[in-house]
């Protein structure tokens, strides 16, 4: 299987999480352009290593198929640890990145800053304590 035969990972969570009307649907729906920010994140060369290393990071956590809440077994609603990670590696790259790097990766709709605030409070008070868990199991706590 060549690159342009690979699945489209951002497709396949737009259409995971299109029809998902559970708890905390609006920053579940997210997920897919948070996924894809982080991607225009990762191919861009003006990202330096450090602020790299959390982009693999968050990458990672959304395609790793065992994280804290798998989503194979607990559908869309799982993907709530996955926008955590997004949302709070977002505020520590939003003092390290430029604001113009930012903005070219954001290809969604939105505010950027008031989606990941949004997200981040869905998340946070989603998860509770296991905010700590998740951080660690992503490598960035």
């Amino acid at each position: 299987m060549g690159f342009a035969d690979a699945p489209d990972y951002v497709a396949a969570l737009r259409s995971f999480v299109a029809a998902y009307d559970g708890p905390r649907a609006r920053a579940v729906r997210h997920a897919p352009a948070l996924f894809e920010f982080y991607a225009r994140l990762f191919a861009d060369d003006a990202v330096g290593r450090d602020a790299r290393v959390l982009v693999n990071a968050v990458l990672a956590y959304f395609v790793v198929p065992e994280d804290l809440l798998p989503e194979a077994e607990l559908g869309p609603w799982a993907l709530m640890d996955d926008v955590y990670i997004a949302s709070h590696v977002f505020r520590i790259l939003r003092r390290e990145l430029p604001d113009e790097v930012i903005a070219r990766a954001w290809n969604a709709e939105g505010d950027l800053d008031e989606v990941m605030d949004f997200v981040h409070g869905e998340a946070r008070t989603e998860l509770g304590k296991r905010t700590r868990e998740v951080l660690r199991l992503a490598g960035i706590g």
